[in-house]
């Protein structure tokens, strides 16, 4: 276990399947990836001006970028279905999985 977190229900929940002999070193990787992400806490940006930077490079300019264009969502207004069937749909919403 990494601080607490079950590797084997976080394969559970993330439908990742890890070879038993592996869990003990993703158990070490994923502590290693926490300890980072406490590292990244003590930070403080207090006190720290954010720096102008003049030199940065655009690809394009704004003014040139497309203008949005609107697009028929999935489901048109004339109650056509989508070419392809999705099958956890409720109320015209795509139902994502639940964690």
């Amino acid at each position: 276990m990494a601080k607490g977190i079950d590797i084997k229900k976080l394969c559970d929940l993330t439908k990742l399947e890890i070879p038993e002999q592996d869990i003990t070193q993703i158990s070490r990787k994923v502590e290693e990836v926490l300890l980072m992400f406490d590292k990244l806490d003590e930070f403080t940006t207090e006190d720290s001006e954010v720096p102008i930077i003049d030199d940065l490079k655009f690809e394009m300019a704004f003014e040139n970028l497309r203008d949005d264009k609107p697009r028929p969502s999935l489901e048109s207004s004339e109650g056509r279905q989508p070419k392809f069937k999705l099958k956890n749909i409720k109320d015209g919403f795509i139902l994502g999985p639940r964690i």
